[in-house]
């Protein structure tokens, strides 16, 4: 394992338009001491272990146990934290700063101040100035800064302003992912697909010449499907562990949501390899089940459900339990295996 993944909570200060928690029925919690403990002892156990994330589909600055887990982990590791930005004050600033954080990442869907309130109701000039305020504290050791972008019809239009503000505050990279629908409503808002926009890519590409002329490293979603398949979580060697202790793959599949893929409707199961409660982190990775599971994605040895001819009449499709091969659970409509949504 070389790069770690915590959930601390999946409560969120925020309701944005496009995300998972618009269609959730799960309890919301925090992990648990107990649980956060033995994952600090445990991860010693892992050699090649570099990077540990506190990230998830909650906002993990508002876990209770936060400044624990960054004093836990950031002497040993890079930590990043992955955050939308609304409760970066000065003091949490500084108390990341003086842990030696690697890089905070922030959700900045466009700098557009009417827009940004559209889809996330908030305003954007806090997180700005808390940008600015990182980006000082650069010299003397201070975090890297990457914000991330999801591009949408209503966010394309701001997509190269937000990167030439970005090189003005200070920001090294901007991930730019496509929306996923988790709500009907939604499917209209998509760029990607064969019958995508030329605007699209005249947009990225405006958006990669702003980069280079701002000092901003700009990641790029593709647009359409590829015959390249190439998870992230994977080839990194990643696991995530949810706020109550079970063990994951990958976002993806840390909880039970509804999407729409290419205008298809999918549910979407959480799974798990294994809960910290009963099993430690080392026996969960190298169970047969989680290898056998990352071996299959490496190589690609699941089936490739958008681009397959009977994929409007396959019931398989409309579940992740399984796909048509009978590895479980399915990867097979992943789009962040696709590259169309991308994570940092």
């Amino acid at each position: 394992m070389e790069r770690l993944y915590l959930e601390l909570t999946n409560r969120c200060n925020l309701s944005c338009e496009m995300c998972y928690r618009q269609k959730w029925q799960e309890p919301l919690g925090d992990m648990s001491k107990e649980v956060l403990n033995s994952i600090a002892e445990e991860v010693n156990q892992f050699p090649d272990l570099k990077e540990v994330i506190l990230g998830g589909i909650g906002e993990p600055t508002i876990a209770y146990n936060f400044r624990q887990a960054i004093e836990l982990f950031s002497s040993r590791y890079e930590v990043t934290v992955t955050t939308n930005g609304t409760t970066l004050d000065t003091e949490l600033i500084d108390f990341l700063v003086s842990h030696k954080v690697a890089r905070i990442v922030l959700s900045i869907d466009t700098t557009d101040v009417d827009t940004f309130d559209t889809i996330r109701h908030q305003n954007i000039q806090g997180i700005l100035e808390s940008t600015r305020y990182i980006a000082e504290q650069r010299p003397q050791g201070g975090p890297e800064i990457v914000w991330e972008f999801v591009v949408m019809k209503n966010t394309l239009p701001f997509l190269v302003e937000t990167v030439r503000q970005a090189g003005q505050l200070g920001v090294t990279r901007i991930f730019v992912s496509h929306v996923i629908p988790m709500r009907e409503e939604m499917i209209s808002e998509t760029l990607y697909g064969p019958t995508k926009s030329k605007e699209v890519d005249k947009v990225f590409q405006a958006a990669l010449i702003a980069g280079l002329t701002k000092g901003v490293e700009v990641v790029l979603p593709k647009s359409e499907i590829t015959t390249e398949r190439y998870c992230k979580f994977i080839e990194t060697q990643s696991a995530v562990v949810r706020w109550d202790g079970h063990v994951s793959s990958c976002y993806r599949f840390l909880h039970s949501y509804p999407e729409y893929v290419f205008g298809r409707y999918k549910q979407i199961e959480a799974h798990s390899f294994g809960s910290l409660q009963e099993k430690s982190l080392l026996e969960i990775w190298t169970s047969l089940e989680f290898m056998r599971y990352r071996y299959n994605v490496l190589h690609s040895e699941y089936a490739s459900c958008p681009d397959c001819k009977w994929v409007e009449g396959c019931d398989m499709v409309l579940r992740s339990d399984m796909d048509c091969l009978g590895h479980a659970p399915s990867c097979g409509d992943c789009l962040w295996g696709r590259g169309i949504s991308v994570c940092p």
